[in-house]
C-alpha cells in the first residue's frame, strides 16, 4: 500500500550523529518494513538543530526502505516567532506544489502541528477521496494563546480566530482524529463540534523500540565516562533532555538544585541535555557550579546510555493546557529505563505518578519546594530501588513501544486498505 506520513518537526535517519527517531520516524520504518511504499514529507530545515538539510525541497530514498520529501523554509532561531510561523506556510505552500506530482497515496497520516501543512494535507485528501488521520500532538492555537502577553492579546485575537477555524475545518476534514493521549483527542474533536467515532483512538508517545548499535553505546559510554556521570555509586543523577524551550520550568529546578548545601551538592549532578531558546540563560545562572552539567544536544546513543546511569529523570514543565492533558514523549522513556520522574506538572502525569507510586512532586515555580524535593532524591536510595520496579512495570502496561507502533500500524494499514473511508462532504459539514 501506499502511505504518506506529514511531519517536520523531527529528525531524520541521515542527521548528524545518531538522530534519535520519534513518532513519525518510527512508524516510517515499521510500515516500510511490512512492504508499503511509505513517502514521509518533513523539512528542509531541522528544527532540533536549527540546521538546513538542503536549499530547496528535494526527494531522497532512504536506506530505512522510504522515501524522504523535504519541503523547503526558512531557517529561524525562535521556537515562538514570526519566522517560524513563515517557514510553516512555505513547508505548506511546498506540499501544495509537490503532492499532484506523485503518485495518489491509499491512506495520509498529518501530524498537528502545523496547522498550515494540515490544512494543505488535508484539503489534498478531501479533493482525492483519500483516507487522512490528523495526528494531534499539541494544542494549537490554545497554547500560543496562553503565552501571549496581555498587552498584545487583543491584537492577536484575529489570528487566533483565523487559526481556531482553520483547526476546526481540519477536524471536519479528516477521516480520522488520533492523538498523543485521549485528552487530545477529545479536544480536537470538541473543536471540530465532531462526535467520537471508530476511527478516533490514542496511540501514546513511545521511544524507539530498536536500540542503538553496541559500538555506539560503548562510544557512548565512554563520553560519559569522561564526565564522571555514573561514575560513583554515592552519587544521585538526575537529568533532563529535550529542547531547552521558555515553555519549560526548568529554572525553577535549577534554582532547587543551586540552593543545596555543599554537602548535598557532592553527592549529586543535574545533567540538562539539550539546545533552545533558554541555553545560555541557564548556564549563565549555573557557571562555575560542578554539580550541574550541560553536555548540549546529544546523540541516540548517548541517551541511551545517560538514562541507565541515572537515577531520576526530571518533568521540569509548566501546567499549561496542553501538558496537563499529555503524556510527554519522556514519561515513557523515563519510566522504560526505570527511573523515577520527578515533575511540578499536575494533570495526568501527575495522577500517574500519585496512582502507580512512580516519582516524586514538587511546587511549579517555587525553588525551596524543587531543593527539599531534590533532598528528598538524595537521601531515598530505597523508595527509588521501590520506584524503579514500578515505573518498569508502568511502562511495560502503558508505554510498551513494541506494541504501540504496532498498533498504530495496524491502524494505518486498516486506513488505506479501506478499514476506514474517506469523510463525505455530508459528514463534514455535519
Amino acid at each position: 500500500m501506499r502511505i504518506w506520513l506529514i511531519n517536520i518537526g523531527e529528525e531524520i535517519p541521515s542527521d548528524p550523529g545518531t538522530p534519535r527517531l520519534l513518532r513519525t520516524g518510527i512508524l516510517a520504518g515499521l510500515l516500510a518494513q511490512r512492504g508499503n511504499e511509505v513517502v514521509w514529507w518533513n523539512a528542509t530545515f531541522n528544527h532540533q538543530r536549527k540546521e538546513q538539510r538542503a536549499t530547496v525541497s528535494e526527494f531522497r530514498d532512504t536506506p530505512e526502505g522510504y522515501r524522504l520529501a523535504l519541503l523547503a523554509g526558512r531557517a529561524y532561531g525562535r521556537n515562538i516567532s514570526l519566522t517560524r510561523v513563515l517557514s510553516q506556510i512555505e513547508n505548506a505552500r511546498e506540499f501544495k506544489r509537490l503532492a499532484p506530482g506523485l503518485p495518489r497515496p491509499d491512506a495520509i497520516v498529518c501530524g498537528y502541528p502545523t496547522i498550515e501543512l494540515a490544512e494543505a494535507a488535508v484539503g489534498y485528501a478531501n479533493a482525492r477521496g483519500v483516507p487522512i488521520a490528523v495526528d494531534f500532538r499539541d494544542l494549537w492555537p490554545d497554547v500560543i494563546a496562553e503565552q501571549i502577553p496581555g498587552p498584545l492579546r487583543l491584537a492577536a485575537q484575529p489570528m487566533l480566530a483565523h487559526w481556531r477555524r482553520t483547526l476546526a475545518r481540519i477536524v471536519r476534514g479528516a477521516t480520522g482524529v488520533i492523538g498523543v493521549t485521549d485528552g487530545f483527542v477529545d479536544w480536537a474533536l470538541a473543536a471540530g463540534r465532531r462526535a467520537r467515532g471508530p476511527r478516533d483512538r490514542a496511540f501514546h508517545l513511545a521511544i524507539n523500540p530498536e536500540l542503538p548499535s553496541p559500538a555506539a553505546i560503548r562510544e557512548a559510554e565512554v563520553y560519559w565516562d569522561a564526565l564522571g556521570i555514573g561514575t560513583d555509586p554515592a552519587v544521585t543523577v538526575a537529568c533532563f533532555i529535550g529542547t531547552l524551550s521558555r515553555r519549560l520550568d526548568i529554572g525553577t529546578l535549577l534554582a532547587g538544585a543551586l540552593r543545596l548545601s555543599p554537602d548535598e551538592k557532592r553527592r549529586f549532578k543535574l545533567v540538562i541535555c539539550g539546545k533552545g531558546d533558554l541555553d545560555h540563560e541557564l548556564r549563565a545562572a549555573a557557571s562555575g557550579e560542578p554539580s550541574v552539567v550541560f553536555p548540549g544536544w546529544r546523540n541516540a546513543a548517548e541517551i541511551h546510555a545517560l538514562l541507565r546511569r541515572c537515577d531520576v529523570g526530571t518533568l521540569p514543565y509548566q501546567s499549561t493546557l496542553d501538558f496537563v492533558r499529555h503524556y510527554p514523549n519522556k514519561v515513557g522513556e523515563y519510566l522504560g529505563a526505570g527511573l523515577p520522574i520527578m515533575t511540578p506538572l499536575k494533570g495526568q502525569v501527575r495522577t500517574l505518578i500519585d496512582g502507580r507510586g512512580v516519582g516524586y512532586l514538587y511546587d511549579e515555580r517555587d525553588p525551596e519546594s524543587a531543593a527539599a524535593c531534590l533532598r528528598r532524591v538524595i537521601a531515598g536510595a530505597a523508595d527509588r530501588a521501590q520506584m524503579r520496579a514500578r515505573a518498569l512495570t508502568a511502562h511495560s502496561e502503558l508505554f510498551d513501544s513494541a506494541r504501540i507502533y504496532r498498533e498504530f500500524g495496524d491502524y494505518v494499514e486498516a486506513l488505506a486498505a479501506g478499514g476506514c473511508t474517506s469523510r463525505t462532504a455530508h459528514e463534514a459539514e455535519a
